[in-house]
């Protein structure tokens, strides 16, 4: 297998290094695309410096890492994909499939960030949801205004939904992608909902 033939699955991701820094990115374009995309948000210093690098200039990349979402075992299933943080890129991947296979309706999105602001891919997020996608966007620290929004985390916000639609996790699926408390937060809500374990996936 090629060096570009190592991104096979939706969530995998790349180390990058510029310098003697580095840091990882999670894929953002799809696997069979046959360019390889990252989302960068400014703070950090790989990202600072890769903001400024010039067009062209090379950088170290590792072949793909990670085992990506099993897209196959979430077909025909409900899938709630929650991602903050870098795991916000894998968000673009797996919504893409799903649409591809005709499952935007029982596809739904959880994204956390701190500030409205701070929401990436905010055209393509509108765009999936009028596809049918369910988008809700959680702040952090902002305040709530409009449809489509929530307070607090990702988990949170999944404990709220359930809640009020207990049907809706039934037999569902969950990818997870983002900081280790972020992860650990979403596989507690998954106990509390009664989803088994296997039905709970990370990226990593």
């Amino acid at each position: 297998m090629g060096f570009g033939g190592s991104y096979r699955f939706p969530g995998q991701y790349v180390s990058l290094a510029l310098s003697e820094k580095q840091t990882y990115f999670v894929l953002a374009g799809e696997p069979a695309s046959g360019t390889w995309e990252v989302l960068v948000h400014a703070g950090g210093d790989v990202a600072d410096a890769l903001l400024a690098l010039p067009t062209g200039e090379p950088v170290r990349l590792s072949a793909a890492l990670g085992q990506g979402f099993p897209m196959g075992e979430a077909a025909g299933r409900r899938l709630f994909v929650l991602a903050a943080g870098s795991g916000v890129a894998a968000i673009r991947p797996v919504v893409a499939a799903r649409v591809r296979a005709g499952l935007a309706t029982s596809t739904e999105v959880f994204l956390g960030v701190r500030w409205r602001a701070d929401l990436p891919l905010a055209d393509e997020l509108a765009t999936r949801s009028d596809e049918g996608v369910g988008v809700t966007v959680c702040l952090s620290r902002d305040t709530v205004v409009g449809v489509g929004a929530a307070s607090g985390y990702v988990q949170d916000a999944l404990l709220r939904r359930a809640t009020e639609r207990p049907e809706s996790v039934k037999g569902a699926m969950i990818f997870a992608a983002g900081a280790s408390a972020m992860v650990d937060g979403v596989k507690q809500v998954a106990r509390t909902l009664g989803l088994a374990e296997a039905d709970v996936r990370t990226n990593y």
